[in-house]
């Protein structure tokens, strides 16, 4: 799906991690069995080194609240005045109710405040982005709260050797306005990809092998159950670098732009070597392309993209953003931030809990 967009203007970000940090290689007795090549080689693909993981008793809710807030505060935001909250994440607080109503709850927003979930992964700033500019052909929506985030820590097993050291938790918060602003997106969805990122077991279904020809899935360990998070990696890795550079090269043509015209080029942050073999495949600038997020925060799922833009600090710029994830849903946007675009430095959970 492509579409223009003339209304929708970003105005801020921030962004929350929980205050438990975990060091790469302090994990390698416990999770990496001493094994120094197999640290060394985990870090040089990924980028490795510090995540940020949430304890049993920090949700994604609980994260997206501080997130909130604090971009009430930095942009002097008054939430009586937003129309509608935006929450994306695959890692709710319940099944029943939605993160939005909750969060809604917590920030004590009144009545005329619509709030509601949308399951994705790490593609979902980008389909978020998607519906609020949609919603924002609608001239009686003014303000957009956009949650997107996830604590994908606590669907893997913390002694996984592949998969717990690559995933941190985060959440984000963004503020949208209706405000005439230019971007474009072309956005796909390909459902022959369900079954290769996948939590098998852990819904109301149970996956069985009538369901998929992917008997990987049904082998588990003393570190993997079907409640477990299940990532085909190579599989995964290949079809994002195909997909997401085919992605760039369209976007380029369908905002009118070429490789020059463009500021930033930022992509999902899910692995180090990934996105460099996207610059080499792309030939982009490296002093374009920030790489760096893995290292300090592994890859923080929705929340990867906004992250990244907390930590870049810019203003006044435009941007192609792509990203490619579960489902399969994937694909890129072209963004202008203008002068008045501002991002908070990433914050450390406080733990408020006097709000519920």
């Amino acid at each position: 799906m492509k579409a223009k967009f003339e209304q929708g203007n970003i105005k801020g970000i921030s962004v929350c991690v929980p205050n438990k940090c975990i060091n790469i290689d302090d994990c390698l007795d416990n999770i990496f069995h001493n094994n120094e090549k197999m640290l060394k080689r985990m870090k040089k693909i990924s980028g490795l080194q510090t995540r940020f993981i949430a304890n049993d008793d920090i949700s994604t809710t609980d994260l997206a609240y501080e997130a909130s807030l604090n971009v009430f505060k930095m942009l002097d935001f008054d939430k009586n005045e937003l129309d509608m909250v935006i929450f994306i994440t695959q890692t709710p607080d319940f099944f029943m109710p939605s993160c939005a109503n909750y969060l809604h709850k917590r920030l004590k927003l009144n009545t005329k405040t619509i709030a509601f979930d949308v399951n994705q992964a790490c593609c979902g700033y980008l389909y978020g982005l998607f519906l609020a500019f949609s919603f924002c052909k609608n001239e009686n929506i003014k303000n957009i709260l956009l949650i997107c985030g996830d604590t994908l820590s606590k669907t893997i097993n913390p002694l996984n050797m592949n998969l717990a050291p690559i995933f941190g938790d985060g959440v984000s918060a963004t503020l949208i306005k209706n405000e005439k602003n230019i971007s474009f997106f072309e956005l796909f969805s390909d459902g022959n990809g369900y079954d290769r990122l996948i939590i098998p077991n852990k819904a109301f279904s149970k996956l069985d092998q009538n369901k998929t020809n992917n008997k990987e899935i049904f082998q588990i360990d003393e570190y993997r159950t079907l409640e477990n998070l299940y990532m085909d990696g190579t599989e995964i890795f290949n079809q994002a670098l195909n997909l997401e550079s085919q992605g760039v090269k369209n976007m380029l043509e369908i905002c009118n732009k070429n490789k020059d015209d463009i500021d930033y080029f930022l992509f999902h942050q899910s692995n180090k070597f990934l996105v460099d073999s996207l610059i080499n495949d792309l030939k982009l600038d490296e002093n374009k392309t920030p790489n760096f997020l893995m290292e300090k925060y592994a890859n923080l799922s929705a929340c990867s993209i906004p992250a990244l833009l907390c930590e870049m600090q810019k203003n006044n710029f435009n941007a192609i953003l792509s990203a490619f994830g579960a489902g399969y849903a994937y694909g890129s946007a072209y963004i202008e931030f203008d002068k008045n675009f501002k991002t908070d430095t990433i914050s450390i959970y406080k733990g408020e809990k006097n709000d519920k």
